[in-house]
């Protein structure tokens, strides 16, 4: 579990604050909210960290493809060295320093589905319609991007922490109440989901409740694509650097792999060629493999890459469906037309 220093702890209830006074701006007319010329679905969270915002919005993107739909994902792009607008569809052009590291998983998971990455998402909407077609938006990382309106606003909360206890919150779980529907991340059983449930439902009695569990999909060695069985019996060094290392490490427990050491970076963490060779070289003098997230794999070297696996994962729903969820978005045939 990541521990977070007591002085950035502290900064909670002025985030929570700020946030506030930002929402309330929005709510009361005094800051413009646009509205895209497709249902935009918001995907968030309250709290500062990972939930498994990245596996649901992937999940959304391949249940909207399933239904028939053309979907986008709207993305900031965190911590990329290029700040220029961009659209990119697949692998290809999705060099994790030009996007950022999340923008460039999705396009590798995602190959069909548009990623646009501009901080100003409003724009990103525009682009996404006109120069893709997309029928529906998913606005990744949106409950407090309050300048883009939404048809679907959906929370992401780790069943085992409700309230976000264990690391910095945006805002107060009072703000749970906007929720159209709530994802319970990472549950390990429905009794856990069912417990969360019953505590949040004070703060959203109106909100759709789903749970989800990682799943993984594949495994990549080598450029090739395995069954996540692939890895079973296997001694692995677990290399990650995301928010919240230990769901990966329960991922490789879960398809049998037997982690034998842990070697956690910072969220969105720059890997040196050194650092990589060094975690490589001693697994491997261990007869140990390397096994990472596909979020970490992007930003790794070719050649290094090639000496390591990593695992593709998928939220898989354990109560409720992503087509319950989706529903409401699918069902208009008529978006509102944009204002701006």
């Amino acid at each position: 579990m990541k521990h977070w220093p007591l002085a950035l702890l502290g900064l909670t209830d002025i985030v929570e604050g700020i946030n506030a006074i930002a929402h309330a701006a929005y709510r009361h007319g005094l800051r413009k909210v646009h509205r895209a010329a497709v249902p935009v679905i918001s995907v968030g969270n309250i709290a500062f960290g990972g939930t498994g915002k990245t596996p649901l919005v992937a999940a959304l993107a391949r249940s909207l493809l399933a239904a028939g739909a053309r979907p986008a994902i709207l993305t900031r792009g965190y911590h990329r060295r290029d700040k220029a607008p961009v659209m990119v569809l697949g692998a290809r052009d999705a060099s994790w320093e030009h996007v950022g590291d999340e923008p460039a998983f999705l396009a590798r998971a995602l190959p069909e589905v548009p990623i646009v990455v501009d901080p100003d998402r409003v724009r990103g909407a525009a682009t996404a319609v006109r120069e893709a077609g997309a029928t529906h938006l998913i606005l990744d990382d949106g409950f407090q991007h309050w300048r883009l309106a939404r048809d679907l606003e959906v929370v992401v909360v780790e069943a085992s922490d409700p309230f976000g206890a264990r690391k910095p919150r945006r805002e107060h779980p009072n703000a749970l109440a906007r929720a159209d529907a709530i994802v319970l991340s990472r549950a390990a059983n429905l009794t856990e989901a069912r417990a969360a449930m019953a505590v949040l439902g004070a703060y959203a009695p109106n909100a759709l409740f789903l749970a989800t569990a990682l799943a993984a999909r594949a495994v990549f060695r080598a450029g090739e694509r395995q069954p996540p069985e692939a890895l079973k019996g296997v001694s692995v060094v677990a290399m990650a650097g995301i928010a919240a290392p230990e769901g990966f490490v329960n991922t490789l427990g879960d398809i049998g792999a037997r982690v034998v050491e842990m070697r956690f970076f910072p969220d969105h963490h720059r890997y040196t060629r050194m650092e990589v060779e060094l975690v490589i070289g001693e697994a491997e003098a261990g007869g140990a493999l390397v096994a990472t997230t596909g979020k970490d794999a992007v930003k790794l070297p070719p050649d290094l890459l090639a000496r390591v696996a990593w695992v593709d994962v998928d939220a898989v729903p354990v109560m409720g469906s992503f087509e319950e969820l989706l529903a409401p978005v699918l069902e208009q045939s008529s978006p509102t037309p944009p204002t701006s």
